[in-house]
C-alpha cells in the first residue's frame, strides 16, 4: 500500500517492502552442503557395473535435470543436429516443458545410448522411487545432490548464474544464487572485463 506525504511542495511516494524486492525468505530454501565434488561424482558413476544405470547418472550430472524431468525423456524430445533437449514434467496435473542445451559430449554418448531406441521410447524408463534407490545404492545421497553437484561445477568453471538459472529451469533466480553461497563470483575479475575508454 503506498502512502503519499507532502514536504516543502513536492509530492513523495513511500512503497511496501514488497514492491521493493522478494524476500529472500519466499525462495525455497536449498541444502545446497549436499553436493559433490567433480572428481568425486565421476568417481562414483565410473564405478556403476549396470550400463543404464551408470548412462542414468551419467546424464544427471552431465545435464543438471532434475530426475522426474530424466525419467520423463523420450528419444524423440532429443534434437541431436541441435544441441537441445525438450524436457517435460507434470506438475499440479498438468504438464510444463522448457528446451535445455546439451554438452557436445552427453550428445554423443545419447546418440550411442539410444541408437536402436524408438522415438517415443523413454531415454531412462523408471520410477522416481527407483531412481532414488539406486542413488543411494551407488552414489549414498539422492539424485538431487546431482543437480547440486552440476551447478557448483558450472559456477566454478566459470558457466555464468544467468545461463544456470535457464538450465536448472528455476522460477526464481533468488534459488540459483544460493549457489554463490559456496562459489562466490570473482569481482574483481568481473571488472576487468569492463572498458572505459
Amino acid at each position: 500500500m503506498e502512502e503519499q506525504l507532502t514536504k516543502e511542495n513536492k509530492e513523495i511516494i513511500v512503497l511496501d517492502r514488497q514492491d521493493l524486492t522478494i524476500h529472500t525468505e519466499s525462495v525455497k530454501k536449498l541444502d545446497i552442503r549436499k553436493y559433490w565434488d567433480k572428481n568425486k561424482i565421476v568417481s562414483m558413476i565410473n564405478n556403476i557395473n549396470n550400463p543404464r544405470h551408470q548412462m542414468m547418472f551419467r546424464f544427471l550430472w552431465m545435464s543438471g535435470v532434475r530426475i522426474t524431468e530424466a525419467i520423463e525423456l523420450t528419444k524423440g524430445n532429443i534434437d541431436f543436429d541441435n544441441y537441445i533437449m525438450t524436457l517435460r514434467w507434470l506438475k499440479s496435473r498438468k504438464y510444463n516443458q522448457r528446451n535445455v542445451p546439451i554438452h557436445p559430449n552427453l550428445k554423443t554418448l545419447l546418440q550411442l545410448y539410444t541408437g536402436s531406441m524408438k522415438s517415443d521410447e523413454k531415454v531412462f524408463p523408471m520410477s522416481r522411487q527407483r531412481a532414488w534407490q539406486l542413488s543411494k545404492k551407488y552414489l549414498g545421497g539422492h539424485p538431487h545432490q546431482i543437480r547440486h553437484s552440476f551447478a557448483v561445477n558450472w559456477l566454478r568453471c566459470g558457466g555464468d548464474i544467468v545461463n544456470l538459472h535457464r538450465i536448472l529451469g528455476h522460477s526464481k533466480i533468488q534459488t540459483t544464487m544460493e549457489y554463490l553461497k559456496i562459489v562466490p563470483i570473482d569481482q574483481g575479475k568481473e571488472l576487468l572485463k569492463i572498458q572505459f575508454d
